[in-house]
């Protein structure tokens, strides 16, 4: 069979003059051969250069809450306001036939029924295939208590029984203005280029575990704590961006800023937290009609908190320093930025990862117990993962192995949770990659290290709410974020090996 480009040569002959083709038609095989090859390789050069334009649409919906919702984490306490507002803000990609989605959210997390809802009804409405969308969160803990109560609602949407109730709730307002954003952003997309960079922002995030006195490694253990020998692992000072600007125009009409730490704010109104400030920065560097998309990078041992300083900083004060520093990242870095030609291309790939186990009589404890079942464990390190929620559903590992997990088909053999990776391609030396999950800095910084890409921009939480990643390190030091991760130690690895496979691939 003939391959593209050499139709397109037998095409040009065909549509040539009748003397060309009498002139082809008299010829030596041998010349016939030589003369057809000329034409094969002309054209494969004009068709280089004959690149398919770039586009790219931006989509910005607010999904605040209402004034007494309640709140990540406290259910039992509702909502007293809003500081700034929460978005769902949306970039689609666009060349040929190559269509992606990045969706980004002021939420905590993404339950994986909220992203599969809100993907279907975007898939629908655009034509964007389902896989071909990624939705992540910001995680910022000033937003709405979302992840428990969701998944009632999920289970009668799924089974087409919403209620009248249903109807009217924030989870219906909130899939509306997550899929309206992906409309919007496909309805305005326009010929773009890209200019991609890195900035540096150190001394604003800290490795939140450290190596203590006593040999254990704890999580937050205060500050000027008298028992701390040093940080257990890196912080990534890295400040990853892409503008996005219209062809033929000096203006950049949106970015997408990629950094990884945890939030700032705490309290009972809603905020979006540091990205907010980087935002409005932003628009003072690019112009008000800017449009800033945050990604959360992967700091699931990051934040802002310095041990070494006393307790203190006015959050309100803090926030908006570390949005402003962000921003002077990227217009500092702007003259070492690079414009890169448009090659997009977008690859979804689905593992299946061995989760972490728990026994029978674990799960009757945390169900009936009052006691602990392990002596001398305290709140960081007993096993808080079985624990019964506030909203008295099941525990949240018995949760993913009811409603998400494949389960073993051998017996002695785990439950597997499917785990989504999305790797999209900007240009020769931009990449996107998201993930789901808290991945520790270490697993952040070894996929950028060894990405065939310049400008690698992890992104977490995307898809699926499945809690930290840590290294196989941090296994073994235990503590908060171990004994809390749903994946049995060596998933992290794993998932950086998968997307550098994809990202490798996407070089031959």
């Amino acid at each position: 069979m003939l391959c593209t480009r050499m139709k397109c040569c037998l095409q040009r002959i065909s549509r040539r003059s009748k003397m060309d083709r009498c002139f082809f038609k008299n010829r030596s095989m041998n010349t016939k051969v030589l003369l057809l090859l000329l034409l094969f390789f002309t054209c494969c050069v004009k068709v280089k250069k004959d690149t398919t334009p770039f586009l790219i649409g931006t989509g910005v919906v607010e999904i605040t809450p209402p004034e007494g919702f309640p709140l990540y984490g406290v259910p039992a306490v509702k909502s007293t306001g809003v500081k700034d507002p929460l978005y769902a803000k949306a970039i689609v990609f666009s060349q040929g036939e190559a269509q992606g989605v990045l969706l980004v959210c002021n939420l905590l997390g993404i339950p994986r029924d909220l992203s599969r809802i809100v993907r279907e009804r975007a898939s629908d409405q655009t034509g964007i295939p389902f896989q071909n969308i990624s939705i992540s969160a910001t995680h910022t803990h000033t937003s709405p208590g979302i992840t428990a109560a969701f998944k009632e609602y999920a289970l009668r949407e799924l089974s087409g029984r919403l209620t009248e109730e249903d109807q009217k709730s924030y989870f219906t307002f909130l899939i509306k203005g997550m899929t309206e954003a992906i409309v919007l952003a496909t309805k305005n997309q326009q010929e773009v280029e890209i200019v991609s960079g890195k900035g540096h922002a150190p001394g604003i995030s800290f490795n939140r575990r450290y190596l203590m006195t006593d040999g254990r490694v704890r999580f937050n253990p205060g500050h000027q704590n008298p028992g701390i020998v040093r940080p257990a692992g890196p912080v990534d000072p890295d400040v990853h961006f892409v503008l996005l600007q219209p062809k033929d125009t000096v203006a950049n009409s949106a970015s997408l800023t990629v950094f990884a730490s945890h939030y700032v704010r705490g309290g009972t109104e809603f905020s979006s937290d540091y990205p907010f400030y980087l935002q409005e920065q932003l628009k003072t560097i690019f112009g008000r009609e800017h449009i800033s998309v945050f990604g959360l990078g992967a700091c699931g041992n990051i934040n802002t908190v310095n041990p070494e300083e006393e307790a203190g900083e006015d959050p309100d004060v803090k926030v908006k320093r570390i949005g402003n520093i962000l921003a002077h990242a990227v217009e500092n870095a702007l003259p070492g930025a690079r414009q890169g030609e448009p090659d997009f291309c977008v690859v979804s790939r689905v593992l299946y990862l061995p989760m972490q186990d728990y026994t029978g009589e674990e799960l009757l404890w945390s169900k009936e117990g009052t006691e602990p079942l392990y002596p001398e464990r305290d709140f960081l390190t007993k096993r808080r993962k079985l624990k019964i929620s506030e909203w008295g559903v099941q525990p949240p590992l018995e949760q993913l192995r009811i409603h998400e997990a494949v389960t073993p088909a051998v017996s002695g053999e785990p439950y597997r949770l499917p785990v989504e990776i999305h790797v999209f391609r900007l240009d020769s030396e931009t990449a996107i990659v998201t993930m789901p999950g808290e991945l520790f800095s270490e697993l952040g910084l070894s996929l950028k290290k060894r990405s065939p890409f310049a400008n690698t921009m992890l992104i977490e939480l995307a898809n699926a709410d499945i809690a930290y990643i840590p290294t196989l390190q941090a296994f073994k030091e235990g503590d908060y974020e171990a004994v809390n991760s749903r994946l049995a130690p060596g998933a992290g690895e794993e998932m950086v090996n998968q997307a550098l496979e994809i990202l490798e691939g996407f070089k031959k």
